[in-house]
């Protein structure tokens, strides 16, 4: 058995909008993570909308490939919105060509539109896909607040993006992990860690000054001395598994009044769509939820990204 037996073959899905300014820095977080990580053997990288426009995740993906990812790491483009989903794109006809040859685990960290692509359009490649580790999914009634200032919870992103493309995921059956809010939540990253990235390599320093931007905004937005990684559990799924607690659950998709937008007095009620996970839900759909992680996680994550 050869070191590459031993690897985690994946493809990396993604939508970086990491920059100065305050914006979300996360996905950067993770792909250097990943780079640094050597229990994987990245196949490709594609960019979606999500955090920011297309064109902006896919020139901030790029980036962070071409300067700091594995030599001969192909980037391709994807879905510019939900809109998307089933048209092919760059990205979905390379995830196609990876899954033709080889089993692939895909560690999506935005909206799930590339893949859902794929599956609509090649269902044949569907036993191909080992397992699907999407960013996504709550309990029922879980509101995503960090802190108790917190004046607004957060989206489900990623799901809401393109709810219909993670129905199509659940409804091809395809071995689908959630890392969800409840599990990055558990993860602090503090002026400490953040202060210590000057000191790492390359890509930490680079990463540096939009997490010190980023520190701010939670700072000043959310009254918290901290953030939480999200993305990085994703990956942490995948190299780091010792340190995450989960659980096999049912999911359905349901519309519910809006938990994040405050509406005025005599508007409609808004509603948008809810990735529900849990014991009690009567569906056929089922996931491995994600809950819970270890302290050392955060020790684990900040070795790979000072790496």
């Amino acid at each position: 058995m050869t070191e590459t037996d031993l690897k985690h073959v994946v493809w990396i899905d993604t939508d970086p909008s990491v920059a100065r300014g305050g914006c979300e820095i996360d996905d950067g977080l993770a792909l250097i993570q990943a780079f640094n990580s050597p229990e994987l053997d990245i196949r490709g990288i594609s960019t979606v909308f999500g955090n920011a426009s297309l064109d902006r995740t896919d020139a901030i993906g790029r980036e962070i490939v071409n300067r700091f990812g594995p030599k001969g790491l192909n980037v391709y483009s994807g879905a510019s919105g939900s809109q998307d989903l089933g048209i092919p794109t760059s990205a979905s006809e390379a995830i196609t060509s990876a899954l033709d040859t080889e089993l692939l685990t895909i560690i999506a960290l935005g909206p799930v539109t590339n893949i859902a692509t794929v599956v609509a359009d090649r269902p044949d490649l569907t036993p191909n896909i080992r397992q699907v580790v999407a960013v996504a999914g709550r309990r029922p009634g879980q509101r995503f607040l960090s802190g108790p200032g917190q004046p607004r919870s957060f989206p489900d992103l990623n799901f809401e993006l393109d709810a219909e493309a993670f129905r199509v995921l659940l409804e091809a059956r395809i071995p689908l992990v959630l890392a969800p809010w409840e599990l990055s939540s558990r993860v602090w990253l503090t002026e400490a860690e953040v202060e210590s990235l000057k000191s790492g390599g390359e890509a930490a320093r680079w990463i540096y000054e939009p997490a010190v931007d980023w520190l701010a905004w939670w700072r000043d937005a959310l009254g918290l001395d901290g953030f939480n990684p999200f993305d990085t559990l994703a990956i942490g799924y995948v190299t780091s598994p010792q340190f995450l607690i989960w659980e096999n659950l049912r999911a359905e998709i349901v519309i519910l009044p809006n938990d994040v937008d405050a509406m005025q007095p005599g508007d409609e009620v808004a509603v948008k769509p809810f990735l529900h996970v849990g014991r009690e839900i009567e569906s056929s759909y089922k996931v491995r939820y994600c809950y819970d992680v270890a302290g050392e996680f955060r020790e684990d994550l900040m070795k790979r990204l000072l790496h």
